[in-house]
C-alpha cells in the first residue's frame, strides 16, 4: 500500500504530506484547488516524463517521495533484488527530484536508479486510472494475464510456461549437442584414418629403439666380426696373446707363492684373470661366428623404422606418444556415437514434451475463449450500472501463423510462448454503431476511469497492483456517481483505492478523507491537503452539494449521507 506521500516545491505545493489509509481514501476540493497538481506529483514519483516547469517559484528543484509498504509476495521484490535494493522488511521508498536545469534524478530506498527503472517499478505498484498513461489494463500486453486470472486458468497457465520451459531447455541442449556433434562428424573421418594407421602399424612400445640396434648390427655385421676375431686373436690366439703373458706372469707368482706363502691368494687373482681372459676370447668367437650377413632382414629392419619414425613425426616425439594419441582418437569417437545417440534420445524426448505441450496450449486456448465471452458479458453488464448501456467489450484472441511455428493447430504451424499460441487484447466500443477498437485507442476522456472502475470490479484479485487512483469527476449524475461509489468501496476491500472526485455520492465512501485547499501565505499561493474528520467530512459534502452558500438542511442531508454510508 502507499503509506505515505511527501511532496515539495512542486507547482502550487511548497510542503505537502499526506498519509494514506488501507480502503478507500478520498480527495476533494474546489476547482482549482491542486487535485490536479497532487495527481502530477503522483505521476511524477511513478516515473511519468518530468519538467523543470513544474519547480514551484524562486526553488531549484521539487522533490517527490512515496512510501509504500510491500507484501512478501509482491511483484516488486524480485526486481528490487536484482538492482541490490534491500527493501527493509517491505518498506520501499521512492524519490524523484527535479532540478531546474531540467535533469531529474531518481532513487529506491538511497539508491540511485535510472528513470525507466522507476517508471517499470511504477507500473507495478499503482494504477493511476484517468487522463494519464499509467494503468496497467491500457497495456496489452497485460490483457493475456488478466484474462487467466479472471477465469482461474491460472493452473492451466502454470502447466504450459512450465513445458514451454522445458521445450526450450530440451532445445537449446539439442543445438548445443548438435553443435558439438556436427564438430565431431567433420573430424570423423579424418580421426578414423589415424585410428586405423595408427592400428595396422601395429606398434609395441619400445619397438623402435629394439630396431635400431638390430639396424646397426646388421649395418655393421662385417665390421663387428673383424673386430671380434681380431679381440680374440689380442686375448688369445695370437702370438704374444694376452693369455700368453698371463701363463707366463702365472708361473712368476706360483715361484714367488713358494718363496713366501702370502702371496698365494695374490696367485689365485692372477689366475682368475688368466681365465677371464680364456672365456671372453671364446664369447668373442661365439660372437664372431653368430653375427649373421643379412640384407633382407636390414631391408625389413629399416622399412619398419621408416613407418615409424613417420607415425612419431606425424602423432608425437615417441612411440607411447603414438599410441597415447591414438587412445585420444578413439575416445572422441566414441564420444561422437555417444552424442548421436543421445541426439536421438533428446530429439524422441522433445517430440514428448512438445506435442504435451500443444495439447496444453490448444486446452488453455479454448478455455479461454469460453472465459472471454462471460468477461466481456460480466464488464458489460457492471459499465451499464455506470451508465454506459451501450458500450460492447470484447476479448480477442488471435494466432500468429508461422512457418518457424512449432505448434500444429488445425493444421497449421502457429507461434507459441510460454503464454500459450494467443495473442489476447481488450476491445471496446462506447457508443452504439461503432465498431469496437482496441481499449488504448478509445479509453480516453471522461470515459476512462469508469471504464477502468468496471474493469477492476470485473478483474478483482487477478492484478498484482495494489494501489489504484482515480479520477471521476466528469459526465456523471448523482445516480451513477451512487453506483460509482459503491463499486469504488467494494474494490476497496480489495486494493487500496484513493479516488480523487468532487462527487458528494462517491466522497461519502471514504475510510479517509481528504481536502485539498488553496491558500495565500506571505502573500504566495500554495495548495494544502487535510485530513477530515466527521463533522469536517459533513461540511465538505455540503459545500460539494450547495456552494458557496450552505444551508442548514444542506449539512443536514450531509451528515445523512455519511450515515447511510456506513
Amino acid at each position: 500500500m502507499l503509506s505515505r506521500l511527501h511532496v515539495m516545491n512542486y507547482a502550487l505545493i511548497d510542503d505537502l504530506e499526506i498519509e494514506f489509509s488501507n480502503g478507500l481514501n478520498i480527495i476533494t476540493g474546489e476547482t482549482g484547488a491542486g487535485k490536479s497538481i497532487l495527481v502530477g506529483a503522483l505521476g511524477l514519483i511513478l516515473g511519468t516524463r518530468a519538467s523543470a516547469e513544474v519547480i514551484r517559484t524562486g526553488e531549484e528543484k521539487c522533490i517527490v517521495e512515496a512510501i509504500f509498504t510491500l507484501h512478501s509476495a509482491h511483484p516488486c521484490l524480485s526486481p528490487l533484488e536484482e538492482m541490490g535494493i534491500d527493501t527493509d522488511g517491505g518498506t520501499l521508498i521512492l524519490r524523484r527530484e527535479v532540478l531546474a536545469e531540467g535533469r531529474s534524478r531518481c532513487f529506491v530506498n538511497g539508491l540511485a536508479i535510472p528513470v525507466r527503472a522507476l517508471h517499470d517499478l511504477g507500473r507495478m505498484l499503482v494504477d493511476l486510472h484517468g487522463q494519464h498513461d499509467h494503468q496497467s489494463l491500457l497495456n496489452a500486453d497485460q490483457h493475456l494475464d488478466f484474462l487467466d486470472g479472471s477465469g482461474d486458468l491460472t493452473g492451466m497457465r502454470r502447466q504450459v510456461e512450465a513445458l514451454y520451459g522445458s521445450l526450450v531447455a530440451l532445445q537449446k541442449g539439442k543445438v548445443e549437442k548438435e553443435a558439438v556433434a556436427h564438430r565431431q562428424r567433420e573430424r570423423r573421418e579424418l580421426l578414423e584414418y589415424q585410428v586405423e594407421e595408427i592400428d595396422s602399424a601395429a606398434i609395441k612400445p619400445g619397438e623402435d629403439d629394439a630396431l635400431d640396434q638390430e639396424r646397426s648390427v646388421l649395418s655393421n655385421a662385417e665390421r663387428l666380426t673383424e673386430i671380434a676375431l681380431h679381440l680374440e686373436s689380442i686375448l688369445y690366439e695370437g702370438e704374444d696373446s694376452i693369455a700368453d703373458g698371463f701363463g707366463k706372469a702365472g708361473q712368476l707368482m706360483d715361484e714367488a707363492a713358494r718363496l713366501d706363502k702370502t702371496l698365494a691368494p695374490r696367485g689365485e687373482e692372477l689366475d682368475g684373470l688368466r681365465y677371464g681372459v680364456e672365456e671372453l676370447a671364446r664369447s668373442l668367437s661365439d660372437y664372431a661366428q653368430g653375427i649373421e650377413h643379412n640384407p633382407e632382414r636390414l631391408a625389413e629392419v629399416n622399412d619398419r623404422l621408416e613407418v615409424l619414425t613417420r607415425l612419431r613425426k606425424k602423432y608425437g616425439g615417441d612411440l607411447d606418444s603414438v599410441l597415447s594419441y591414438q587412445q585420444g582418437a578413439q575416445k572422441e569417437l566414441a564420444l561422437t556415437d555417444e552424442l548421436d545417440a543421445a541426439l536421438r534420445e533428446l530429439e524422441i524426448e522433445i517430440d514428448r514434451v512438445l506435442a504435451e505441450f500443444t495439447t496444453h496450449c490448444i486446452a488453455l486456448s479454448r478455455a479461454r475463449q469460453k472465459v472471454g465471452k462471460k468477461l466481456a458479458k460480466q464488464i458489460c453488464g457492471i459499465l451499464g450500472e455506470l451508465g454506459m448501456p451501450d458500450v460492447q467489450f470484447e476479448v480477442r484472441l488471435a494466432q500468429n501463423k508461422s512457418e518457424k511455428g512449432f505448434v500444429s493447430l488445425d493444421g497449421e504451424l502457429v507461434e507459441a510462448s510460454a503464454r500459450g499460441i494467443d495473442h489476447g487484447e481488450f476491445f471496446l466500443s462506447t457508443n452504439p454503431g461503432e465498431v469496437p477498437r482496441a481499449l488504448v485507442k478509445v479509453a480516453s476522456g471522461g470515459e476512462i476511469s469508469r471504464i477502468m472502475l468496471a474493469m477492476k470490479t470485473a478483474l478483482v484479485h487477478t492484478d498484482s497492483v495494489q494501489v489504484l487512483i482515480f479520477e471521476i469527476d466528469i459526465g456523471i449524475s448523482g445516480r451513477i456517481a451512487e453506483v460509482v461509489g459503491k463499486k469504488l468501496k467494494a474494490l476497496s476491500e480489495s486494493y487500496q483505492t484513493i479516488s480523487i472526485t468532487h462527487l458528494p455520492q462517491i466522497a461519502k465512501m471514504a475510510e479517509k478523507h481528504f481536502s485539498v485547499r488553496k491558500e495565500t501565505q506571505n502573500r504566495r499561493t500554495v495548495t494544502r491537503v487535510v485530513p477530515l474528520d466527521r463533522e469536517a467530512r459533513a461540511e465538505e459534502l455540503a459545500k460539494m452539494m450547495g456552494g458557496e452558500e450552505i444551508s442548514e438542511l444542506t449539512r443536514q442531508h450531509a451528515r445523512e449521507m455519511l450515515t447511510e454510508k456506513n
